[in-house]
């Protein structure tokens, strides 16, 4: 029997940080993120159900004056 060994440096996809910042590039907000702010949005959300999201749209709600990355585009 062989014994898997797991490198938690690569296990990154479940850190609450990474997901709230691939729901922010998802939405074209990605250049808002900062651990400041991340930090005081994830004590705001500590009793919600999906921190992620609930941190991505505090972001956006903050910042209601910035552009999407997708404005520029045209669809």
């Amino acid at each position: 029997m062989t014994h898997v060994q797991s490198n938690s440096s690569k296990n990154t996809a479940f850190k609450l940080s990474e997901q709230v910042k691939a729901t922010l590039h998802e939405k074209g907000y990605s250049f808002l993120f900062n651990y400041e702010d991340y930090k005081y949005y994830k004590a705001q959300a500590k009793k919600t159900f999906n921190k992620a999201y609930t941190i991505a749209e505090l972001f956006i709600q903050e910042n209601a004056n910035q552009k999407s990355d997708y404005n520029g585009y045209i669809f």
